[in-house]
């Protein structure tokens, strides 16, 4: 099975879970509403998948948010977002700091069980084996700034230190996917998501 065959084929089980937008499977933005940025390129809510699939089961696995399949149709893409735009905005409140934070993603095991979901709907046991996948990790900060004024959002609370909490949310992130995940990965800014998608 090739990356769009698969992708194809849990469109055709669950039609309603594909959405227009990364954006559309983010819990929080969801909740707060849709910035002017908003992508476009199609995926399916993997999460929703998951909840209706195992809707029986009380103790659920875990999920990532996404799958989708680039433009050039290479890769089966595994996507997770993790926002930190929130966090920063509550700072003083957060139990946990950066570092645990972004340690306590569980993106290997995320995407262990997404595979393992993926196998079960498809009950072919070997559908990794040749094909093509890539884990994207998708952030609500621009991962290639140094600034945090070049987030288009209002942080002027967090003063001085902004610039150096946001260079440690990039750096923890990339730490956490570099020692968990194994396959080809990749870390990427949500307003950036369309343009990546094109060489995948």
């Amino acid at each position: 099975m090739t990356p769009i065959e698969l992708y194809e084929f849990i469109r055709s089980q669950y039609p309603c879970f594909e959405v227009d937008s990364i954006c559309q499977t983010d819990k929080y933005c969801k909740r707060v509403g849709l910035c002017t940025d908003k992508q476009g390129h199609h995926v399916i809510d993997f999460d929703e998948l998951k909840d209706t699939y195992y809707n029986k089961v009380t103790q659920k696995p875990a999920s990532v948010d996404a799958v989708c399949v680039g433009n050039l149709q290479k890769y089966f893409c595994f996507v997770e977002l993790k926002g930190w735009r929130n966090y920063m905005l509550h700072l003083k409140k957060q139990k946990r700091n950066i570092e645990e934070t972004a340690k306590e993603y569980n993106l290997s095991g995320k995407l262990k069980d997404s595979q393992t979901l993926c196998i079960d709907l498809t009950s072919d046991k070997e559908l990794f084996a040749n094909m093509p996948v890539v884990f994207l990790l998708v952030t609500d900060i621009d991962v290639n700034k140094e600034g945090i004024e070049n987030i288009n959002y209002n942080l002027n609370t967090l003063a001085s230190t902004s610039s150096d909490i946001y260079s440690e949310c990039i750096t923890e992130s990339r730490r956490t996917l570099e020692s968990e995940i194994r396959i080809q990965h990749d870390y990427v800014y949500c307003k950036d998501f369309d343009e990546h998608m094109k060489s995948l």
